[in-house]
């Protein structure tokens, strides 16, 4: 098992750096199949088919949040200025899945289409923002390494320091082997992070140690929410996809939460 995840993690790991490094049409198209895959193991979590009415849609709107702001000649429509989205679409994409809930009559619920809703949004969104972090003119590269490193260190530093100072659990119910150590620790990794980042840049390191220690916090709290996902679903990984991992959002759960605060939280720094 424990060979398995290593030599996934290896290669996985090099198809996803070689894609970031790349950027471009490489980087989009990994990020899209991403997207693809992990609105697949929302839906599978649930027990439904993959090829189901619903999913289908769903398929169709998660790519629509994903890169609606990118391609034409819908840029400008859904999202106008390239990073926000228009409430007339999300409305639009809303009611289609409630209306598949009177279509079906009732053989896919109201609460099924709006999880079916929400997932879209969830996977949809939340890579979008990382397909911005990449692709964007005043970003790129170094910003993406940045958000990435901050995740990674966060948790191994509270891998590392959980498993040596122990103490309080964090949210037993939810997560039983985390720690109040070891999400400081995590916490701590990150503003170590944040320093280096900025001294590198030739930043100010205030700014950036406050992101990297938010990038920390929420995305700890992204770990929660899907631990706390699979098990009201009672299932043990989201998916298969990856050997020794589980699925997408097993592995990306922290990402998906951190992308959107990271891209936001960059440009206002830049900005100032």
């Amino acid at each position: 098992m424990l060979g398995q995840r290593v030599v996934t993690g290896i290669i996985g790991g090099a198809i996803f750096l070689g894609a970031v490094w790349y950027g471009g049409f490489p980087f989009a198209l990994l990020i899209a199949l991403m997207a693809v895959v992990g609105f697949s193991e929302l839906v599978r979590m649930r027990g439904w088919s993959l090829f189901s009415g619903p999913a289908l849609i769903g398929y169709v709107v998660t790519l629509m949040w994903l890169l609606g702001s990118l391609l034409q000649p819908f840029a400008g429509t859904w999202m106008p200025s390239g990073d926000t989205l228009s409430s007339l679409w999300l409305l639009l994409a809303l009611f289609v899945f409630l209306s598949v809930s009177v279509v079906s009559k009732n053989k896919f619920t109201f609460q099924d289409m709006t999880y079916l809703f929400a997932g879209t949004l969830y996977v949809g969104l939340t890579l979008h923002s990382a397909l911005l972090l990449r692709t964007n003119e005043q970003l790129g590269l170094a910003y993406f390494l940045f958000v990435l490193l901050t995740i990674w260190t966060t948790d191994t530093a509270a891998y590392f320091v959980g498993r040596t100072l122990k103490g309080p659990k964090l949210w037993p119910a939810i997560s039983p082997n985390k720690t109040v150590s070891g999400s400081l620790g995590g916490v701590v990794g990150a503003l170590a992070v944040g320093l280096i980042f900025a001294q590198v840049m030739g930043f100010s390191m205030g700014p950036w140690m406050l992101l990297a220690a938010l990038l920390s916090v929420f995305g700890q709290f992204g770990d929660f929410v899907e631990s706390g996902l699979k098990r009201a679903l009672d299932v043990k990984d989201s998916g298969t996809i990856l050997p020794g991992h589980g699925g997408v959002l097993d592995r990306f759960d922290s990402f998906l939460f951190t992308a959107p605060i990271a891209y936001y939280g960059i440009l206002l720094i830049l900005s100032q």
